[in-house]
């Protein structure tokens, strides 16, 4: 398996040291402590969101239509940029996806393959705007924690996925139709195969290409493997075959935004775990 770039996860908390915010002219000021804070740190919605921009009030309603999604494919984004005014803050950040990936382990001189999950940076951007009138630091704080969620996220993002069936090897030579693994919130994931009406993709938007890859004219298929949620969304990814050159980063970004019809067991949808194949053409 190809290396995947990670992303070092801040700890966020919402309790701040107070600044006086009398004129507009203190903005600057504000904003300054803001970016120092914030800056290149993690930031987790309280609702995840698809979507480019994610427009809020002062008390965390959101203002504009988006579908909400999975927390692990839409609910995190790092700070790039921050911006405070007297219309409000406006925050500038790249997509964060969680992924699982291969570790080895050497154990008692055994070497078992195992699977950890891991924030992915992702180069789509995304802008949170809250509309407010900036009066002092307390209230953009109190109206930043309505949209963000506090705490250990490290905790959430390494509990998120509870594996059944920790080694891959193992995993894969499990009889389909098994439980494999747990979701956040003790939602089952299945192994697809008989027994199971599997998941199909009805949005499959195509990739995009990285300036690199397109320089060097490469092509070639990804395989992703997928747990495609109960409600048809992708929500945890792996690289299974990568192609370099950022690409196996964009084959993640890409089946992330796939929508499915859910896989169904005895009737009912249930989250479970395939194999995509994404392709990357020059036309």
């Amino acid at each position: 398996m190809r290396a995947v770039q990670k992303v070092a996860i801040s700890v966020l908390t919402f309790s701040f040291v107070c600044l006086p915010f009398a004129e507009a002219t203190e903005d600057r000021n504000l904003e300054s402590t803001f970016r120092h804070l914030y800056g290149g740190s993690l930031l987790s919605l309280r609702t995840p969101y698809f979507g480019k921009t994610l427009e809020f009030n002062s008390s965390g309603l959101l203002l504009n239509n988006l579908v909400a999604g999975p927390w692990s494919t839409c609910g995190l984004l790092r700070v790039e940029k921050l911006r405070v005014n007297q219309h409000g803050i406006e925050i500038d950040g790249k997509r964060v996806i969680l992924a699982l990936r291969l570790e080895e382990k050497d154990h008692q001189a055994a070497t078992s393959a195992k699977l950890q999950v891991v924030p992915i940076l992702t180069t789509r951007d995304v802008r949170i705007r809250v509309q407010m009138s900036p009066e002092n630091q307390d209230q953009i704080n109190n109206s930043l924690a309505q949209i963000f969620q506090g705490g250990q996220l490290l905790d959430r993002v390494s509990g998120y996925w509870k594996p059944t069936i920790s080694d891959v090897k193992a995993l894969w030579k499990s009889t389909p139709g098994t439980v494999i693994g747990e979701l956040e919130g003790n939602r089952p994931v299945y192994r697809g195969g008989p027994g199971l009406i599997p998941p199909k993709a009805v949005e499959s938007p195509d990739p995009e290409y990285t300036p690199a890859a397109r320089h060097q004219r490469l092509e070639g298929t990804a395989v992703i493997s997928v747990v495609v949620n109960e409600k048809g969304f992708p929500e945890m990814l792996e690289i299974v075959r990568g192609l370099g050159e950022g690409l196996d980063i964009e084959a993640l970004v890409t089946v992330a935004r796939w929508r499915f019809n859910p896989a169904l067991k005895d009737g009912k949808a249930v989250a479970v775990l395939v194999n995509v194949e994404v392709t990357f053409r020059l036309g």
